[in-house]
């Protein structure tokens, strides 16, 4: 099994991220992309269609 990363953010990003959280009220988590599991993989694929329109 891989290993999945965190994602290393810079102050920017990090401040983009906690905005967001406060908005939406929930934690997020940001992985290192280049870290993922292949596209096959449809657990932790992002362009999932799997939510209401």
């Amino acid at each position: 099994m891989e290993e999945i990363k965190f994602a290393q953010l810079d102050q920017q990003q990090l401040e983009k991220i906690n905005e967001l959280e406060k908005t939406i009220g929930v934690t997020l988590v940001a992985y290192d992309s280049s870290a993922m599991p292949a596209q096959g993989s449809s657990a932790y694929e992002s362009n999932n269609n799997n939510h209401p329109s």
